[in-house]
């Protein structure tokens, strides 16, 4: 019989090449999951990652749990140093336990030569020459002479009689020079405890505007420049240290009030006049605005306008809700908060009797700059919030009789705005927080990590200011941590993935991805069974030995 010309391997060694084909299969399983699952995948997760920024997300929750402490010197400068004493103690038992002030009470003992001046500024003058009384600081002087209980200066001292009681003295701390209640409602918790203000802004654009709805009647003449240069600017300057503020004056014609104006019969030269209802004012704000020609611009806009009412309509008074004139002046002037105010100047009953008698000839008008400015200057008061308008039995204030706010009052605004600023400051972070930690995919990129923890330090440092009586730093600090908090809570990059979340990325990558999973679950597969055949193999042959 004849042999086969092809030699036929043996079981053995067909088992044995089965083998080393499993084997490597096995390896190229396990590279390709490998390269897969191990290089791939976290290789995809961390170029699709977003670039957060470390934050002391914790220490600015925190922020809160930390009480504010202000401190503050206040002098007693008594003719009897026993009444001085006495008035000290009775006001440390009194502040003792304030969560917020911490008042640090001076008393000058040599007051000799009190005795011998005439005159309270010359007291005042004596007795702070050598008081270490810095900004923020108040105090109390006793003129035996006075009438009232209390007269309050426009520095940073208050005239007290012998007899008053530290009871007084404290109602005129909390409620004139510290301001605790407005304190209070800046630092409440509760919404409806907190007082509805905002933080003073860094740049403030004032516009002087002068309205002439009828040129072909009004010749109004005013030098509105020279009168804004001299009133308003040397006012402006004396704030500055929180806000810049820039002046700009305008003339508009042809711009009437879009409201209507009821003739109301009277006893004047003129036998009537025209009532506008204090409910129709919004309007004429809404009617005025839209032309004023205010450019955008980044600043917060504060608009002062003269109203010049034409004698055909002349004179015009508001009128309030009790259907009363608002005021006996000729001139009437309105305020809206946060936008400015107007203020309408009414030509005389002896003006506009020239435009009665020739109508067809223009009628010169002089705007009275004192008046008007005068009005312009308190409502620029009122709408900065500088100037502190409350009464108390027994109480007075000294007339203000410079272009400058009393050094007192604006020492309180700087206080009252640096806690103001710390309040909203530790708001804006923690809402921010808040945020980014609930969405992940919010980017922070390095500008607002910087911005936002250049807020958190800056704010740790101004409430060490006002713990160690420094006013004017704490001010300083507190107004850049809060322009640093906005910068950072508007930057535009935190809206760059803002419609872009997690569940997004899953669902554009996975149909991207699938496809090459599906060799990888079936490469797994066969894995499992390679190496089932395998333990099998392994015990067939123990068996067979």
């Amino acid at each position: 019989m004849d042999t086969a010309k092809g030699e036929n391997k043996s079981p053995h060694n067909h088992n044995k090449d089965d083998a080393t084909e499993d084997k490597f299969r096995l390896y190229a399983t396990i590279a390709f999951m490998t390269v897969v699952i191990i290089i791939g995948v976290p290789m995809w997760w961390k170029s699709t990652e977003v670039y957060r920024v470390s934050l002391p997300s914790s220490d600015i929750m925190e922020l809160s749990d930390k009480p504010l402490k202000i401190k503050i010197k206040v002098g007693i400068f008594n003719v009897k140093n026993e009444r001085a004493a006495l008035l000290i103690n009775e006001l440390k038992e009194e502040y003792s336990t304030s969560d917020i002030w911490n008042l640090e009470f001076l008393h000058k003992t040599n007051f000799e030569k009190a005795n011998t001046i005439r005159t309270p500024a010359a007291l005042e003058s004596l007795l702070l020459k050598d008081a270490d009384l810095r900004e923020g600081d108040f105090a109390f002087i006793e003129w035996p002479k006075l009438q009232e209980e209390v007269l309050i200066t426009n520095e940073r001292t208050a005239l007290i009689r012998s007899d008053t009681t530290s009871k007084k003295l404290k109602q005129v701390l909390n409620t004139y020079i510290l301001q605790t209640h407005r304190i209070k409602q800046i630092l409440a918790k509760e919404q409806r405890d907190a007082l509805k203000t905002e933080a003073p802004q860094a740049e403030y654009d004032v516009t002087v505007s002068v309205l002439n709805p009828r040129p072909d009647i009004m010749d109004a003449k005013w030098h509105v420049q020279m009168a804004v240069e001299t009133y308003l600017k040397p006012y402006l300057d004396q704030v500055s240290h929180i806000s810049n503020y820039t002046l700009t004056t305008q003339w508009k014609y042809q711009l009437a009030f879009e409201a209507d104006l009821r003739q109301v019969r009277d006893n004047s030269l003129m036998g009537r006049h025209y009532a506008l209802s204090e409910s129709s004012l919004p309007h004429i704000i809404t009617a005025i605005e839209k032309n004023l020609g205010s450019g955008i611009t980044d600043k917060t806009p504060l608009n002062l306008i003269v109203y010049i009412t034409p004698c055909d309509i002349a004179p015009v008074y508001i009128y309030n809700k009790r259907n009363q004139r608002a005021s006996a002046d000729n001139i009437s002037a309105f305020i809206s908060p946060k936008w400015g105010g107007i203020i309408i100047a009414n030509p005389s009953m002896e003006t506009c009797r020239e435009y009665n008698d020739k109508p067809s000839q223009r009628v010169s008008f002089f705007v009275q700059t004192n008046d008007v400015m005068q009005i312009m200057l308190h409502q620029l008061q009122k709408l900065l919030d500088i100037s502190v308008e409350v009464h108390a039995e027994g109480v007075k204030t000294v007339a203000v009789e410079q272009l400058a706010p009393r050094l007192w009052e604006y020492e309180s605004y700087l206080r009252r705005s640096a806690v103001t600023h710390i309040t909203t400051t530790t708001n804006t972070l923690q809402s921010l927080i808040k945020l980014l930690d609930n969405i992940s995919y919010i980017v922070i990129n390095d500008d607002v990590g910087k911005a936002i923890n250049s807020a958190y330090e800056l704010i740790i440092k101004a409430k060490e200011a006002l713990a160690n009586h420094q006013l004017m730093r704490a001010s300083e600090l507190a107004q850049q941590a809060f322009l640093a908090s906005e910068q950072a809570f508007f930057d535009a990059s935190l809206l760059a993935q803002l419609y872009f979340p997690d569940e997004q990325k899953y669902a554009i990558y996975i149909p991207l991805f699938l496809p090459i999973m599906v060799p990888v679950v079936t490469s797994f597969s066969m894995m499992v069974t390679l190496l089932k055949k395998q333990r099998e193999g392994r015990q067939s042959k123990l068996k067979t030995t």
